[in-house]
């Protein structure tokens, strides 16, 4: 499996500058069979609860709805304004909640994702980040390839003080 980076930075409204991060994980022919095999392509390697791009997104939709409607009406029909209004306000909401959505799939780094970064550290953040969690995914499709058997795992007593931490800290 290889992670694959691509950067680059624009000027963004106002002057200021955009970095943009494209990444994408190539995989090999017996990874690639693993991935049909288990359906990974559609497990989510991270998941980020976004309330606020939701809502966003339903206004944003909502606002199409209203203009492309309202526009349509006058040259078509209103039945087919109100059809035509309600797929244009469906197609923008969807298009921005998932341009900007944090919930990461691994068939979104399959077929590669850009990320918009609003300055450098955060751009190595979301680097780092995603590298720690494609190399979770590798591991995981690891032990996928070798899931059958039993195993057994010895656990031993901790002495008295680190038994006594490790209840404390509830692991």
């Amino acid at each position: 499996m290889d992670l694959l980076f691509g950067r680059s930075q624009t000027e963004g409204r106002f002057s200021k500058v955009r970095f943009n991060l494209w990444c994408k994980i190539e995989l090999d022919e017996t990874e690639d069979a693993l991935v049909g095999r288990y359906g990974f392509d559609n497990a989510v390697l991270i998941e980020a609860f976004q309330p606020r791009l939701l809502r966003t997104a339903t206004l944003i939709g909502v606002a199409v709805f209203l203009i492309a409607g309202g526009l349509l009406s006058a040259v078509v029909g209103t039945s087919i304004a109100v059809a035509l209004g309600l797929a244009a306000g469906a197609g923008a909401g969807y298009w921005f909640f998932h341009e900007k959505r944090e919930t990461i799939f691994v068939k979104d780094l399959l077929h590669g994702r850009h990320f918009a970064c609003p300055s450098v550290i955060e751009l190595a953040r979301k680097e780092a980040w995603l590298e720690t969690i494609t190399g979770y995914l590798r591991q995981v499709m690891e032990s996928a390839r070798h899931w059958d058997g039993t195993q057994r795992h010895k656990i031993e007593p901790l002495p008295k003080d680190e038994a006594r931490q490790v209840i404390l800290k509830g692991l």
